[in-house]
């Protein structure tokens, strides 16, 4: 049995830059893997079996578990036994913009490369994974790192200290196809510096990187899902700057290092209402993965 951590990703700047010919986004971002995290298992067996321990996710041929399967079976023809057994040990909340499904995808990817002995390369997995979806390449790498195109051209970046992280999810979904529509259909143009959030990453400036970073999504989402702005207010009580993960509703605040981020995340999760609170650490990016090049 092979098991892989599939850590979540929060995004310290987000900025879509435009609508392509195929439907699909520009973005301009960096990324930043999490401690929260699933575990992924997969082991040999006489049939395909795909399981969660979250019952509501589907873990039909619409799973991003199952996706990451068919593409690396078409690749493993040396392979005899190409049935397996998936489990997912879900932590990372689903339609929360941290990335869950993406990076169980890239589990999926990595824990097949190494059962199946296939010697793929982490380029060659996130090409594979490109093709399933926009998250998935910097989920095969983590850590820190400056995303374009869609997501899937990344620039890694140095890693940042395993600063604290409180993480509070709203009992709300919000799917990032939605998401991008209700962008669309409002053509907010709010400007966040990508380029400044990329210098305070270099220069590991604490201060700089939080008051640089932004998310294009948040005001259109905040208005849409109301439960958000609790959730922001809640982490501005306590001398927190708050922005959204993703296309959200997850809320997310670096805690700066001189603060007790255990006593503070108490006192929230204390205070927290129909909203659940996680505190994790930033993960670097040789943490996430095991690199066959």
């Amino acid at each position: 049995m092979i098991e892989e951590i599939g850590y979540g990703k929060i995004n310290l700047a987000l900025q879509i830059t435009g609508r392509r010919a195929d439907g699909y986004h520009d973005i301009d971002t960096v990324f930043q893997s999490v401690g929260l995290c699933d575990v992924v298992r997969v082991e040999e067996a006489n049939d395909l079996e795909i399981t969660c321990s979250e019952k509501s996710l589907a873990c039909d041929e619409s799973n991003l578990a199952y996706k990451a399967y068919a593409a690396l079976r078409a690749r493993a023809v040396n392979v005899k036994k190409k049935f397996v057994k998936i489990h997912i040990e879900k932590r990372i909340p689903i339609a929360a913009g941290l990335a869950g499904g993406s990076t169980d995808c890239a589990a999926v990817l990595r824990g097949l490369n190494r059962l199946w002995g296939l010697g793929l390369s982490v380029s060659e997995l996130c090409r594979i994974g490109r093709h399933i979806g926009a998250d998935v390449p910097f989920c095969i790498t983590g850590g820190t790192a400056r995303g374009m195109g869609i997501g899937d051209v990344l620039k890694p970046l140095p890693s940042l200290p395993e600063w604290l992280v409180i993480i509070v999810h709203p009992h709300a979904s919000v799917y990032t196809k939605e998401a991008y529509a209700l962008f669309d259909s409002q053509r907010c143009r709010e400007h966040v510096d990508v380029d400044g959030v990329e210098q305070a990453v270099r220069t590991q400036y604490f201060t700089e990187l939080v008051r640089g970073m932004g998310n294009t999504f948040e005001e259109l989402i905040v208005a849409d899902v109301p439960l958000i702005q609790e959730c922001r207010m809640l982490l501005q009580k306590y001398g927190l700057k708050p922005l959204m993960a993703g296309s959200g509703p997850t809320t997310f605040a670096l805690v700066p290092p001189h603060m007790d981020g255990e006593r503070v995340f108490r006192q929230i999760t204390a205070e927290a209402r129909h909203m659940d609170t996680y505190i994790s650490t930033l993960v670097r990016g040789d943490d996430n993965h095991n690199e066959n090049e």
